[in-house]
């Protein structure tokens, strides 16, 4: 039994990703957030946002079930905001969705410091620290912008 637990965990040493390839992943995931936040646009109407000259979305199929704005309603219009400077805007779209393009931005610029130095531990974030930022997003502007849009408060 310990020879086969040793062989997995053997296994998947060797199938690790490189250090380089989360360099990459990083950087990439970056660019294609903020490049994809480019793509679409600010639409006259503020209830949606425009690709290729058409209206992007439909309905929300959480308010539509639930008859409740769902937790990430927004999220496309504060991240097409914050990339053209709207930061006031974006925040009041939805707060959460514009700290976690910012968090992919930075993730992108740090993945690609380290593509560029090759340096795949520079600026190491200490997990502790990864884990209760992501605690902060997801209590207080993620689920604290929803129960506030609940009761009514900056309902968009």
């Amino acid at each position: 039994m310990r020879d086969k637990l040793e062989a997995a965990l053997q296994a998947l040493e060797e199938a690790r990703m490189p250090d380089w390839g989360w360099a990459l992943t990083l950087f990439l995931t970056g660019v294609l957030a903020v490049g994809v936040s480019f793509i679409f646009y600010p639409s006259e109407d503020p209830n949606w946002t425009m690709i290729l000259g058409r209206q992007f979305g439909g309905e929300c199929g959480f308010q539509v079930a639930l008859g409740l704005p769902c937790p990430s309603c927004g999220m496309t219009r504060s991240w097409v905001w914050l990339v053209r400077g709207e930061v006031v805007k974006s925040f009041t779209y939805n707060a959460a969705g514009s700290l976690l393009l910012i968090w992919l931005a930075v993730g992108g610029l740090l993945g690609g410091l380290r593509l560029v130095t090759r340096n795949y531990k520079l600026l190491t974030v200490p997990f502790n620290a990864l884990f209760w930022w992501t605690m902060f997003w997801l209590i207080g502007p993620y689920l604290g912008m929803w129960v506030a849009r609940m009761i009514g408060f900056n309902a968009i």
